[in-house]
């Protein structure tokens, strides 16, 4: 189950809102305790000392991205980087993302279509730091539609990133609608598998 993590990370290219107004805060405990603190020696080893410069200086998440990641891991450009690493970064992305686009592509879908197994997507419309468009189509029923229909999407109106807090006091009850929903998945997934061994082995006893 993908929670709050997006199909088409190339979405977040044009993301502006959450560059200037969310990522600033986010990329500062990243990159103080998880990339100077922890893996500081890594970086200054693989990294010349104008790219380090760069890395301390980010204030974004993209920009943490190419300067943490792209250059470090040798990819082209933070595109091929969130290609890469989407699971529908196989295909031609929507919204214009690149422009405007005349032709269908041949393999509508691509990569996310071979799912073989349940996968569950949920996401929150309101997600300050991961843009809805990251969903990766303006055709939500398409996706799910596509290749064995091990897609599942899960999208609300709000909840925020890795958030849907409940009620007036969201300390109590924390994230326990988030967590919940991967539960309840998980073990219907299980129930189901184990439902299916089940049939298999009465038809094999039958037979």
């Amino acid at each position: 189950m993908a929670i709050s993590g997006g199909l088409d990370m190339r979405q977040q290219l044009n993301f502006k809102r959450s560059m200037r107004l969310w990522q600033p805060m986010l990329t500062f405990g990243l990159r103080e305790d998880i990339l100077i603190g922890k893996y500081a020696r890594h970086y200054k080893h693989r990294l010349t000392e104008e790219q380090f410069l760069k890395l301390l200086r980010v204030t974004s998440i993209s920009a943490l991205d190419v300067e943490a990641i792209v250059t470090y891991n040798s990819f082209d450009n933070l595109l091929h980087y969130y290609s890469e690493m989407s699971a529908m970064g196989d295909r031609e992305p929507e919204f214009q993302l690149l422009g405007p686009t005349d032709s269908e592509p041949l393999d509508k879908w691509g990569r996310i279509s071979n799912v073989s197994i349940p996968f569950a997507v949920l996401q929150s419309l309101d997600d300050p730091l991961v843009g809805w468009r990251t969903i990766g189509t303006d055709d939500p029923k398409g996706l799910v539609d596509s290749g064995a229909g091990n897609l599942m999407l899960v999208l609300t109106k709000g909840g925020g990133h890795v958030g849907w807090p409940l009620g007036h006091n969201p300390s109590k009850l924390a994230w326990k609608w988030m967590n919940d929903a991967a539960r309840d998945f998980v073990l219907a997934v299980d129930m189901a598998r184990k439902e299916q061994a089940l049939k298999s082995d009465i038809s094999i006893v039958s037979f």
